[in-house]
């Protein structure tokens, strides 16, 4: 059970990686990156929909731990920083990233695919995954 814990520092990572590789991209090529937005799209979407997954995996097994990041990053050896993996945070982060990939699609099929799609993938990509942090360091049952 151990190391399917470890993985759970996952659900937020990887939204967050995806993000910065593609910025890395539009940083790089910034006219041939502009003009894939739909690898782009599908991209963040299914970084998104993994965090889901992993997520209802933890929620199906009742996963119900607290992971320490000083274990993880010599950077949060002062501080005192826990994940904690309980059902309802498991709940709020499987809602959230199937809103969230939702809005993706939404905005596939809505938003003209100009110039600054690409910045607005990598934005939602961003914001979904520190509020995905924040949903994990802050523990939701007990204050229920």
């Amino acid at each position: 059970m151990g190391n399917f814990i470890n993985t759970s520092i996952l659900i937020p990572l990887i939204p967050l990686v995806t993000s910065l590789f593609v910025f890395v991209l539009l940083a790089s090529f910034n006219r041939t990156v502009n003009r894939l937005t739909k690898p782009v799209t599908a991209l963040i979407a299914f970084s998104l929909l993994s965090s889901a997954v992993i997520s209802s995996l933890c929620f199906f097994k009742k996963t119900e731990e607290e992971l320490v990041l000083s274990k993880f990053l010599k950077y949060f050896d002062k501080t005192s920083l826990v994940i904690h993996l309980n059902l309802v945070n498991e709940k709020i982060i499987i809602f959230f990233s199937l809103i969230m990939t939702l809005v993706i699609g939404l905005s596939f099929y809505k938003l003209p695919r100009k110039k600054g799609y690409v910045s607005l993938m990598i934005g939602l990509g961003l914001i979904s995954s520190s509020i995905m942090i924040s949903i994990l360091l802050i523990d939701f049952s007990a204050l229920i």
